[in-house]
């Protein structure tokens, strides 16, 4: 007989969890993205952007897309009512239940598909004559493939942990993977000799960091006695109903993702190989139209624009999620359009700072965190050209994520799908005019474009579909952020250009980062007080 469980934490008001967990995540991202970003320093100066890292980041974006999509909201938002919904109306064992279900289901559908996949890269890896460039990356994929699996059980648990209000250790899965790779990559470093030898090293960490990953939340809940069971087979009708629901929300979370992926395979096969052979796309007869590392400045903007969306627009999301769902279930939505005007108003204010402050840092976060190494100027002016196209377009991937939200808690899952198609096919329409046209800069405009027109399709759509939304209110906010962000955008340039010089120390690095960045954020709260804009200084809570 199973243990009894332990009981969830003592009674909370909503406004105090939904603090401790804002901070929870916010904290928990933010460890994340450092330690990503050291990462990512470490990848750049042992590789440079080169063929080899390349390689690297095209095969990483099929399992880490999956990481993305179901650890940021698609596994969450699907199964964690069905999950709640069986633990308050038929008892612990039957919610354990369906997460054996679920777990099951989602084990054999994944696993199918990484042997399916495996078997067919070893096929093309035997009988097809690949080029040195591409039979680097198909061996790549076939090493980081098993991370899928791992990394969406790691989800599914996950989830249950979120359903228990248990926070902290959810909150520290993306933590392992990151200090896994460093671990790997500092091992590569040390004892491989030969780029292809490292990479490989660094590849095999990825499921080592996966098996950790699932470790974690599976070893919490077994210690908090709500671990697997045996007899789940009762439970298996819910593994439907999480799938039907799972399968709209991913779709309108995976855009972006798959716009990125969609960017980065581009990259890949319209750059021609540092080796000198031929790029994919000449082997259809056409001319390669981007130089070689274009698909690692792309991946090295991604990751900057994605520090600020993760550790901003996550925590924002997470607060708000629970507090709309709560207003549409009760059928208040004159509160529900009151708060999440509020939300809006909030992403204007810090979204739109975070993405000039990006345009302009640009080159220096480039300059400081990644030129070194292999990593060459060259490689440098071209990732800061990359940072500064996806920073202006921050403040948009933060408002998109914040607004469907809304769609979601008000149980409308298939617009947020329906936009984002619609945004994917713009994206692939502007990658073919704009890579014509600009080169490799071009995919970048491409999902900033399309993201653009999305946002102004969601917002269209949630006025029509929820009311009016307290749009005084937010052009009130808006105009203030503007005046505000001008005066921190000139005091940004003008420190950026004082600190112009090339660093010739480690010091020097961390001055012409840090000393801009603490003008830019010191100027912009100055000029909030005086323009009385109250936004940035808020804590978002419920009262109620």
């Amino acid at each position: 007989m199973d243990a009894a469980p332990t009981p969830d934490r003592g009674k909370e008001t909503p406004s105090t969890s939904l603090l401790a967990n804002l901070r929870i995540v916010s904290l928990g991202t933010l460890l994340s993205r450092i330690l990503g970003l050291l990462r990512d320093i470490g990848m750049a100066s042992l590789f440079g952007a080169g063929t080899t890292l390349d390689a690297f980041i095209v095969a990483f974006r099929v399992p880490n897309l999956t990481r993305q999509l179901f650890g940021e909201g698609a596994l969450t938002t699907a199964f964690l009512p069905v999950f709640l919904e069986d633990r308050e109306k038929h008892g612990e064992h039957a919610a354990r239940a369906t997460l054996t279900a679920v777990a099951v289901a989602l084990s054999a559908i994944l696993l199918a598909v990484v042997l399916v996949a495996e078997l067919v890269a070893v096929a093309t890896y035997a009988t097809v004559t690949l080029s040195p460039s591409n039979e680097l990356l198909l061996l790549l994929f076939m090493i980081l493939l098993p991370y899928l699996l791992l990394i969406c059980l790691a989800a599914l648990c996950c989830a249950s942990l979120h359903a228990m209000r248990e926070f902290l250790w959810p909150a520290l899965v993306p933590v392992v993977l990151n200090v896994v790779w460093l671990v790997g990559l500092t091992v590569a470093w040390l004892f491989a000799e030969g780029e292809l030898r490292r990479v490989t090293w660094i590849a095999f960490a990825i499921p080592i960091a996966g098996v950790f990953q699932l470790a974690l939340p599976v070893w919490v809940l077994f210690r908090r006695r709500h671990g697997f069971v045996r007899d789940w087979r009762l439970a298996w009708p819910r593994v439907g109903q999480v799938f039907r629901t799972m399968l709209p929300v991913v779709g309108g979370i995976a855009i972006l993702q798959v716009n990125t992926v969609v960017d980065s395979l581009l990259a890949w096969g319209l750059a021609r190989p540092e080796s000198g052979g031929p790029a994919w796309i000449e082997a259809w007869g056409l001319p390669a139209l981007l130089e070689s590392g274009t698909a690692s400045a792309l991946y090295i903007g991604q990751r900057m624009y994605q520090f600020p969306l993760g550790v901003f627009g996550i925590a924002l999301g997470t607060v708000l999620y629970p507090v709309l769902t709560r207003h549409a279930q009760r059928g208040e939505f004159e509160q529900l359009r009151k708060d999440l005007s509020r939300g809006i108003r909030i992403v204007i204010a810090i979204g739109i700072p975070a993405s000039l402050g990006l345009v302009c840092l640009a080159k220096p976060i480039t300059t400081a965190l990644f030129q070194r190494g292999q990593f060459t100027a060259a490689d440098g002016q071209l990732a800061a050209t990359m940072v500064a196209i996806y920073g202006a377009g921050v403040w948009v991937f933060i408002g998109l994520a914040i607004l469907n939200r809304a769609f979601y808690a008000t149980g409308d899952r298939l617009t947020p799908m329906r936009f984002g198609i619609f945004a994917l096919a713009v994206n692939l329409l502007a990658n073919a005019i704009l890579v014509v046209a600009i080169g490799g800069t071009g995919l970048a405009w491409g999902s900033v474009i399309a993201s653009s027109c999305q946002l102004l399709l969601t917002i269209r759509r949630i006025d029509r579909q929820l009311g009016s939304l307290l749009w005084k209110e937010i052009f009130v906010t808006a105009v203030k952020t503007v005046f505000c962000t001008a005066a921190m955008t000139l005091a940004c340039v003008f420190t950026v250009t004082y600190f112009s010089e090339p660093p010739t120390s480690l010091l020097s690095r961390v001055w012409m980062l840090v000393v801009p960045m603490g003008v830019s954020v010191v100027t912009y709260l100055a000029t909030a007080k005086l323009f009385l804009l109250r936004e940035p200084f808020e804590i978002l809570s419920e009262r109620h």
